[in-house]
């Protein structure tokens, strides 16, 4: 057995257990009563904003590719954004090479530099969500302020050491990667240079503030989704437009633990809804169970859609190029 392989199974074997923890500690009665009770007119116009947010990701990748000197068609990459959130569902990063692979033969472009962009959007995000955490604390500075020093100040603070160290050993790795490895390797066409300028091509984009404000705009359609899930159920109804955006960082805190079907957001939101809004531990685990479920029934049909149109567009460009 290879190291991917027990990587996939130690990954599923994980997501079991979470949640079998999760259907352990939730009240499935409770839960369902929330959710038959659920205004469905918010949860609809959440998906399409929702759809909306992928589909400007799915544009501003257009723009990253575009400056590689690489365009994509916008609503292919939509399609391929769409359908490596379905591959995530299940695989949890999976879906990153997925849509770069789809990508790579709808539009003809390497592979290698799609991945670059991905790398480059990941960075984009991040700034953006640390934008979006300064606003949360000034718009509710009493409520997130104790939050943010015990569960983040407090551990960057004991782990500043680790944290600098890898930190350094990043900035070294790149500019091995940038000034030294690139000497050695003359053709434009190779796999590194591909990668770097995947990389690199947000400094290429020419219009960059259209770049900067889809970036911003797909974090407040996130910020809107989940403002609309909180007012359908009537459990979190009375939490404002401002605790959404706390808790929409909450979700995104739990995106980075790497376990499928969302169950590191279910804990981190969950947990945030106790810790900070004072749900009980009831109503705080069934709305991080709607949300997750929210979210994967979401990619999951619209994905799986988006994969199916295509792929038949694939097919239908691919008989047209052959006659």
């Amino acid at each position: 057995m290879n190291k991917k392989t027990l990587s996939r199974i130690l990954m599923l074997v994980l997501a079991f257990a979470v949640f079998g923890y999760i259907g352990y500690k939730t009240d499935w009665v409770a839960t369902w009563d929330a959710i038959q009770g659920a205004n469905y007119g918010l949860i609809f116009i959440g998906a399409l904003i929702m759809g909306l947010a992928h589909y400007l990701r799915g544009y501003r990748w257009s723009l990253l590719g575009e400056s590689t000197g690489f365009p994509l068609n916008k609503r292919r990459a939509f399609y391929s954004v769409m359908a490596g959130y379905l591959v995530n569902a299940a695989t949890s990063r999976g879906g990153e090479v997925v849509r770069c692979a789809l990508t790579s033969k709808s539009e003809k472009a390497p592979v290698e530099t799609l991945i670059g962009t991905v790398i480059t959007e990941r960075i984009i995000d991040l700034l953006s969500m640390v934008f979006m955490a300064l606003l949360c604390l000034v718009i509710q500075f009493d409520v997130i302020s104790n939050f943010a020093f015990e569960v983040v100040w407090t551990p960057i603070k004991s782990n500043l050491n680790l944290i600098i160290l890898v930190l350094a050993g990043s900035g070294i790795s790149y500019f091995i990667a940038k000034k030294l490895l690139p000497k050695k390797e003359k053709n434009p066409n190779g796999i590194l240079q591909k990668l770097l300028s995947g990389i690199n091509s947000v400094f290429q984009v020419k219009q960059k503030s259209t770049f900067w404000a889809i970036s911003l705009g797909i974090w407040f359609c996130y910020w809107m989704s989940m403002y609309l899930q909180l007012e359908a159920l009537e459990i979190t109804a009375h939490l404002t437009i401002g605790n959404a955006l706390a808790i929409l960082l909450f979700s995104s805190l739990g995106i980075i633990i790497p376990v499928p079907g969302g169950a590191g957001v279910w804990y981190s939101i969950a947990y945030g809804l106790t810790f900070v809004f004072g749900l009980s531990d009831g109503n705080a685990t069934t709305f991080g169970v709607f949300t997750v479920a929210f979210s994967n029934i979401f990619h999951i049909l619209v994905g799986g859609i988006c994969y199916g149109l295509l792929f038949f567009e694939v097919q239908r460009n691919e008989n047209i190029q052959a006659k």
